[in-house]
């Protein structure tokens, strides 16, 4: 028996359908609820952030499986700078902000494209924006974000032989992702393509 071939390696485009038909007949029964939590480690910048419970359809869904945490706060250097006891590396907010933004547009490309048939042989997704940190110092006012924190660079590297019509569906992917919209209600986001064969 002949395996059947899908558009995106690793994503069974039937079962993608499939799914989607029952969404289709009861919306809110699959409706996402999640939560992200820090807790500041009592010194310096350190926080530790932690994901694990959600919800599908109102149910509470509870794995110890999904237990994630990370260590988030800022960089050595700028701990030191800025009079950090004992200032160590870790991620810096900003930075797990535009990984989770990075990550979301790219899944919700790689669907788009399974769903709709568009032979994506690889995807790279990076997120740039400048910050200047006046206000998280206290130096300027946080009013300050609005005119210093106003575009987020996101550039799609796709890679495949792709017409205009799937590269469309490249671009409507990043449209898709949920973590995109949030960053663009309140932000500018500029999105570039870059495409190579």
């Amino acid at each position: 028996m002949a395996m059947e071939t899908t558009a995106v390696k690793g994503i069974d485009a039937k079962r993608l359908e499939a799914f989607n038909k029952q969404y289709a007949a009861a919306p809110t029964k699959f409706t996402l609820g999640l939560q992200a939590k820090t807790t500041w480690e009592g010194r310096g910048l350190g926080n530790l952030g932690k994901i694990g419970k959600w919800k599908l359809g109102g149910q509470e869904v509870e794995k110890p499986t999904r237990d994630f945490s990370v260590q988030l706060g800022s960089w050595k250097e700028v701990g030191d700078a800025i009079g950090v006891e004992g200032a160590d590396d870790r991620i810096e907010p900003v930075e797990a902000a535009l990984l989770a933004l990075s990550s979301c547009v790219t899944e919700a490309i790689t669907l788009n494209c399974a769903r709709t048939g568009v032979p994506l042989e690889g995807l790279e997704v990076t997120a740039n924006v400048d910050v200047d940190p006046g206000p998280i110092i206290g130096v300027k006012d946080p009013s300050d974000w609005n005119t210093s924190l106003k575009v987020i660079d996101v550039k799609v590297t796709a890679r495949g032989k792709l017409s205009e019509d799937q590269r469309k569906m490249v671009e409507e992917g990043a449209k898709r992702s949920p973590v995109h919209h949030i960053f663009s209600s309140g932000k500018q986001v500029k999105t570039s393509f870059r495409y190579e064969s």
